[in-house]
């Protein structure tokens, strides 16, 4: 399939890699391990060894649970990369379509339809064109109901492309068009050809706008949903850092260790909530990869094991597997961020629009990250309470992200040859964005840290203008002459009340799905901010 696939040219690149990603999980799924742990199964049964055959069936059962959520996990991304590649396969198709129309009209306009031969050879090539125009409907309606399967799909806009293809009736014109070229009337068959190919350029656009959009969507979704469990692994590893203190040099009959089991108790609750989330957005995308489930398995075993001790009253051993756990949670987070790095910087293939698409995401991430840190210097009164220091880290790690992010993205510019589609300032935003960080790691919090965050907004910002007026200035020149109807690409626009109110909706769709209470209370107070003055203007 797959060669069938490249050599028809189908697929995106993007796509064909998640094929191939896919391929590999397959063979992760029937590779050595389940292999030799059922030669291991067989073996022990001819034995007849009822004890050792017993162990190696609740071993197996653990394995075939883990196949079993493999294998969901595989169908579900499957699913995913279909709409993908059902929507690659229609753009092409359509482009396909178009010229091959635009070849027939041409040809049309350079033969005699008086011709018998000539006029049955055209009539059936257009009738051909007439039997694709018939399957692509049908494609589209399939991939519709495909999409209706998956969350966060654009199913409005596959609606709208429905209608809107209904509504041109291709297949009617092109029945007309062959109708004409058999009764010679080479104008009007020429005609109705013309409007068969604006109709497709028109559905290209806006299947491309469509496919831009799920693409965007989906990875802002699985950003924020990464965001968040990144958030979690932090504040979950500094509490089990905290218990861990406190369990270290405790004497064996000290009546503190029941309390703290229960504390470490809970703590092994919420990284149940953690591995849940991250099984959950696992289904939607290859960003969270079997090693971080793999050191979070191990954070678990950890956790048990300094249950057991607590429980044993041997504070001392509990305190190394607490040790243990923090520092699988610290791995976890650590590929967590790593992932969240790479998705940032894969946006696309660092083409304009690529670097004009980074730019508004980090910018909104930006003008996020400036209002939580005003809120919490609105909050602080004189010194910050340990609560907020542990806050302004966090909010300091968040803009730590956004730099590195930033920077990755200068120097994809530079190795794909697009630096000069770039403005200049980008390295003095990297130097604001450190100074920052440095500020924020040094407890830092006042109003010229607050001044520095909004220069830097200010700055990401007036990038996004300066691409796309290169953009601008490079269509016009390529374009004289030529008018293109072309739906633009959603831009970051943080003056008009549409921006402001597609903003809260999401801050108020992430408080409902439930951030930490430090930032719930700073998500809402920054609502709040956005309503006043989105009122006062």
């Amino acid at each position: 399939m797959r060669q069938n696939l490249q050599e028809k040219n189908l697929l995106s690149e993007e796509t064909m890699e998640k094929y191939l990603e896919l391929q590999d999980l397959m063979d992760q799924l029937t590779g050595e391990e389940m292999k030799k742990a059922m030669e291991q199964m067989q073996q022990l049964l001819q034995e007849m060894n009822r004890d050792l055959t017993q162990n190696a069936m609740e071993n197996l059962k653990f394995d075939e649970e883990r196949f079993k959520k493999s294998i969901e996990r595989t169908l579900n991304l499957l699913k995913r990369i279909q709409v993908e590649q059902k929507v690659d396969e229609l753009i092409k198709r359509i482009e396909e379509l178009s010229k091959k129309q635009e070849n027939l009209q041409e040809q049309i306009k350079q033969s005699d339809l008086s011709e018998r031969n000539k006029q049955d050879e055209l009539s059936s090539k257009q009738e051909d064109i007439s039997n694709e125009l018939q399957k692509m409907e049908e494609q589209m309606q399939k991939l519709k109901d495909k999409m209706s399967e998956l969350e966060d799909m654009p199913m409005n806009e596959m609606e709208k492309l429905l209608e809107e293809f209904s509504k041109q009736q291709n297949k009617k014109l092109s029945e007309e068009a062959s109708e004409n070229i058999q009764q010679q009337q080479q104008e009007m068959a020429m005609q109705n050809q013309q409007q068969i190919k604006n109709n497709m350029n028109q559905m290209n656009e806006m299947m491309m706008q469509m496919q831009s959009e799920m693409k965007q969507k989906n990875q802002v979704q699985t950003f924020t949903d990464m965001m968040k469990i990144l958030d979690n692994l932090i504040s979950l590893s500094k509490e089990q850092e905290e218990l861990k203190d406190e369990s270290q040099n405790l004497d064996p009959s000290s009546s503190s260790l029941n309390q703290l089991a229960q504390e470490q108790s809970k703590l092994k609750e919420n990284l149940k909530n953690i591995l849940q989330q991250m099984a959950d957005l696992s289904q939607k995308t290859f960003a969270i990869s079997p090693e971080m489930g793999e050191a979070l398995g191990k954070a678990n075993q950890n956790m048990q094991m300094s249950l057991q001790s607590m429980q044993n009253r041997n504070g001392s051993f509990s305190a190394i597997q607490q040790g243990e756990a923090m520092k699988h949670l610290n791995e976890a987070a650590s590929m967590m961020k790593s992932s969240m790095e790479g998705m940032m910087q894969s946006g696309g293939q660092g083409g304009m629009m690529s670097l004009l698409q980074q730019l508004q995401q980090m910018s909104g991430q930006q003008m996020s990250l400036n209002n939580m840190t005003q809120m919490l210097n609105q909050m602080q009164q004189g010194n910050l309470s340990p609560q907020q220091q542990g806050e302004l880290q966090r909010l300091g790690q968040q803009q730590e992200l956004i730099r590195k992010s930033m920077e990755q993205l200068n120097q994809e510019a530079k190795i794909s040859g697009h630096s000069k589609k770039l403005p200049g300032d980008l390295d003095t935003i990297l130097e604001k964005m450190q100074e920052v960080i440095t500020d924020m790691d040094t407890q830092k919090l006042d109003d010229e840290l607050i001044q520095k965050q909004e220069n830097i907004l200010s700055k990401m910002l007036d990038a996004q203008r300066s691409i796309n007026e290169r953009d601008f200035e490079k269509k016009r020149e390529s374009r004289t002459g030529e008018t293109v109807l072309r739906d633009s690409p959603y831009e970051l626009n943080l003056s008009t009340k549409e921006a402001i109110n597609k903003i809260k909706d999401e801050l108020n769709r992430a408080v409902k799905e439930g951030y930490t209470k430090d930032y719930e209370e700073l998500i809402i107070k920054y609502y709040e901010s956005l309503r006043e003055n989105n009122s006062g203007n």
